[in-house]
Parts: C-alpha cells; structure tokens; sequence
C-alpha cells in the first residue's frame, strides 16, 4: 500500500507541488487579510473612540457657552434698560394726565388764591397751565430733585430759589409718545444685535480655548512630558490659567464699551427710518417687517459689519489703556505671546466672511422670531360677505361667474389686518425686554442652536493652531 501510495506521489509530484503551493498561498493571504482587518477594525474603532471624545468635548463646550451667555446677558441688559428706557418714559407719559394738586406756599396762609388747579401768584391759570396736553412740572416723591423724566428737575421758584419765576414747561405728550416709538424701536434692534454678538462672541472664545485644551491633552499623552514648545513643529506652548482668564475676560469690552458703539448705530439707523412715521399710522405687519428690514438695511449702509471688529475687541491705545485700566490689569503680564497669539486668531475670525455671514443670519434669525411674536397683535381680517346666488328657471341657484372670480381674487390678496403703530410700541418695547431677560429665553435659545453658530463653533474648534 505504501508503494502503491509512493507511485501515485511519483507520478503526480507536479500536480501535488502546485496543489500544495496554492493551498499554502490561500492559508497565508487568509491569515494576512485576517491580521489585516482586525488591525484595520482596531484603527477604526480608535478613531470612532476619538471621534466620540471630541464631539462629546464639542458638546459640553456648546452648553457651556450656553450658560456663559446665560450668565452674562443680565449685565448686559442691566446696561441697556438704564441707558435706553422706555419705562420711564412711560411714567411721565402718565404724569402728563394727572391734575397738578395743591400746595402750600411757604410762608403762606392757606387762604391764598387757587385758580384752576394752579397758584394764581399774579397770573391768571391760562399762564400756569399749557394748553391741551402740557402741564407744569412737579417733582416725583422721594427722587430727591429728580423729575419724573428722570432728569435733574428745577424748582418751581427758579434755579436760585427766587419766588415769582415761571414754571418750567412739561413736555407734551405727543414728544413723549415720539420719544417712546424711536426708543421702543432702538432698544428691541440693540437686543436682537447685542445678543447675536454675544452669542458670536462666547462661542468663538470658548471654542478657541476648548481647542487650545484638546490640543494639550493629546501633547501631554503623545509627546515627551519633558517637552513643552513644539509638537511635530505645529503646535507650540501650552494654555496657562493666567492666559484662559485673560482671553475670556475680552468679553468685558462689549459687555461695557462696545455695546455702546452698537447702540449710537442703532439709534441714528432708528431715527432715520422710524422717524418721519406718523404715530396713528396704521401698518400691517407686513408693513411692520419692512420697517424692520430698513434698520438692518441702514445700518449694513453705514458700515457696521466693518466696526464690528471695534465693536468687540479693544482696539488702540486709548481702547487698550482704559480696558487695562477699568479692570485693573497690567499689560505685561496680559500680553504674553499665547494671549498675543489667541488675540491675534480672534481678530482674523471676527473680520472673515464667514463670521459676517453668520452675525447677518443672526440677525435674521431674531428679527424672524420677533415679527412672529408680533404677529399676535394683528387680528385676524374680517371675513368678506358673500352675494347671493342668484335663481334659475327652474328655481335653483346658478353659478355666478363674476362672484366666483370675486372670490378667487380675494382669496389670492386677502386683506391684512392694520394696527396704529402706538399699539405696537409696548408690544415692541416688551419684546426687546424678553430678549435680554427672558426665562426661559427662547430667542436665545434659538440663535444658540442655529445649524449657521453651530457651523461656526466647529469650525474654531477643528481649526489647525499653525505657529508662525
């Protein structure tokens, strides 16, 4: 048998070799390509892990800003409902319609002439008391001085405290109202463009010093601990504490300076365009938008995209100084070459295209929101009655053609509401109020989440950190 088996080899070497050969080189490519897809599988899952660690890191940093925002709009809206209120205006405005109530001259009896509602003091009530709408100024209680205007308010007697001087004379109310259509209007347009910036602004540092961190974390695990300049040549000194703080305490500028360049902006864009409208004109809320639209037209007009880099960073010597000096830092230990280098990154992202794109998306995005929100102080239109149709011969009702195209043109132009603008103002005023403070605050919630800032924060922090 073993012969037999002997011969059979003999006689089919050739056949067996190549059989043998192939079979081997199977064995070996499978081995191979298993070794290799278990490394392959091992890379992939690696990289799937480093993905999911810095999209988790992504995410943490994107409710971060969040809450930093959160965290900042009450000094914000602190500043800009003191500087710009409409509240107070509203209180004179009521004043306006009460009765001046008497009071005792000093020295005088109470027996001395009261004409009309005003001391006589030789002067008959038509002098005293403005026509129409006016009146004298009276002293808010408890203002110490202060007018309800909220202005440093001037004694009845004059300035020295001489008796027998005219009263001044109190605004009417129609300044008053026309005082609280450009301040309404102006103080909802800083809301809607001081909190895009703000929001612009902390995701742009935040994503800065989230990148700069990363970067930090995977230097400490892959290069030598011992080495604390370069990584591969492209990247170069680690984020110190003192540099973090410096960097995040920018936000300072604009929460305290540049918001103010914003609002002198906003106020002349407002005064042009709303100044000329007639306080008992009726708009639709088409009408209204339009208007909006023209502020934000006025000011890309006057160059506000190009003052935004102004608007918040502290740029020149005086901006520097009086930065420096308000929070009482030293420029020698701020300006240390990574606080130069993050400065420096920060401007370039500030003064992109993109940024410009994603401020004005923004703005969009708000000024949408706002007119939404406005859309409830238009009632819906009346319906339009209907004609009859008019009797056949034989006693039913015949299509009227005229009525029918009547319709359809009255349904393809439905007649819009209109509302007088004075009606709007505190619905206005308010919203600008629920801009800055409101709890829960969706507008801040909806410019925060927008695929545009998202799109922007990703691209801060996914971009390369390349020494020069």
């Amino acid at each position: 048998m073993l012969d037999g088996a002997w011969s059979f080899v003999r006689r089919h070497q050739r056949k067996l070799a190549v059989t043998a050969g192939i079979v081997g080189g199977l064995y070996y490519s499978g081995r191979l390509l298993v070794n290799r897809v278990v490394e392959m599988q091992a890379v992939s899952a690696k990289e799937r892990t480093s993905k999911e660690n810095i999209r988790r890191r992504f995410d943490q940093n994107q409710r971060d800003c969040l809450f930093t925002i959160m965290s900042l709009l009450p000094e914000l809206s602190e500043q800009v409902l003191r500087e710009v209120d409409v509240e107070r205006l509203i209180t004179e405005l009521r004043t306006v319609h009460r009765p001046m109530m008497p009071s005792p001259r000093p020295g005088g009896s109470s027996g001395e002439a009261w004409e009309g509602g005003a001391w006589s003091a030789g002067k008959s009530p038509s002098m005293s008391v403005a026509a129409g709408s006016e009146e004298p100024g009276a002293e808010s209680p408890g203002d110490g001085g202060t007018s309800a205007a909220g202005t440093p308010g001037r004694s009845m007697f004059g300035e020295d405290g001489d008796q027998g001087a005219e009263e001044p004379v109190r605004r009417s109310k129609v300044e008053i109202w026309e005082e609280i259509k450009i301040q309404s209007f102006a103080r909802t347009m800083i809301a809607v463009y001081a909190e895009s910036l703000l929001t612009m602004l902390v995701h742009t540092q935040l994503n800065m010093v989230g990148r700069s961190t990363y970067l930090d974390a995977v230097v400490s695990k892959l290069a030598d601990p011992d080495s604390h300049s370069s990584f591969e040549g492209r990247y170069e000194s680690r984020l110190s504490m003192a540099d973090e703080q410096n960097f995040l305490m920018l936000s300072w500028w604009f929460l305290n300076r540049g918001w103010r360049q914003l609002m002198a902006q906003i106020s002349e864009a407002t005064n042009h365009c709303i100044g000329q409208l007639p306080l008992k004109e009726r708009v639709t809320h088409r009408e209204l938008a339009a208007l909006f639209n023209g502020i934000h037209l006025r000011l890309r007009e006057n160059g506000l995209v190009q003052s935004l880099t102004a608007v918040l960073l502290p740029l020149g010597d005086e901006s520097v100084a009086d930065y420096l000096g308000s929070n009482r830092l030293a420029a020698d230990r701020v300006f240390t070459p990574v606080f130069v280098r993050l400065l420096d990154q920060m401007r370039d992202v500030i003064e992109s295209a993109d940024f410009v794109y994603v401020f004005n998306s923004c703005v969009d995005r708000l000024t949408t929101q706002l007119l939404e929100s406005l859309q409830e102080s238009f009632p819906e239109p009346l319906p339009v009655p209907r004609a009859p149709m008019l009797p056949t011969v034989e006693g039913g009702a015949a299509p009227d053609l005229e009525g029918v195209v009547r319709e359809f043109e009255e349904f393809s132009a439905s007649p819009e509401s209109r509302v007088v603008i004075v009606q709007l103002l505190p619905r206005i005023a308010r919203e600008g109020h629920q801009i800055l403070n409101g709890v829960p605050n969706h507008y801040l919630e909806n410019v925060s989440a927008s695929r545009e800032v998202q799109a922007l924060s990703a691209a801060v922090y996914t971009a390369e950190d390349v020494t020069q």
